[in-house]
């Protein structure tokens, strides 16, 4: 390969070497950067939404704990409530077993964190129904938890 290489002019040699470069440059880019960069905007999208959510966790911890108004959904027995409210945010809650007349124990696998979050935000601002306790551990699919929660209605 060597003799070969030599064996070439002095132009040819400079063309090949040239060559050699720029596909080097091209699959570094394509093998290295361009997924760094995907990666980068997609965690970039990522705390943007985090932020938001935050944002909205923090308006409902500044709303006065009693308002005096009766909670929506009021009539509704807080299994009802959680159930239908749980499916209109695409949660699948596979073990609730209520605990007295105001509280539930809710089990889940494999939910989005981001729609567990919202779900517990109107659940709190809409209904009077608050996380009592909480317990939650990550997944193997990044954005997905499993848990239990403590919900009791005021």
């Amino acid at each position: 390969m060597k003799a070969w290489f030599l064996s070439l002019q002095e132009r040819e040699r400079l063309i090949l070497i040239g060559g050699g470069i720029a596909a080097l440059v091209l699959v570094l880019w394509w093998l290295v950067l361009a997924p760094l960069r995907t990666g980068s905007a997609e965690l970039r999208e990522a705390v943007t939404d985090k932020q938001r959510l935050l944002l909205d966790l923090r308006r409902v911890a500044a709303l006065p704990e009693d308002t005096g108004a009766p909670a929506a959904g009021g009539g509704q027995s807080l299994v009802v409530l959680v159930d239908t409210t749980a499916q209109a945010f695409g949660l699948a809650l596979p073990r609730t077993r209520p605990d007295g007349t105001n509280g539930i124990n809710v089990g889940f696998q494999g939910v989005s964190f981001d729609a567990l979050l919202a779900w517990l935000i109107e659940l709190d601002a809409t209904h009077g129904v608050r996380v009592e306790s909480a317990s939650f551990s990550g997944t193997r699919e990044q954005g997905l938890v499993n848990g239990q929660l403590f919900l009791r209605r005021s």
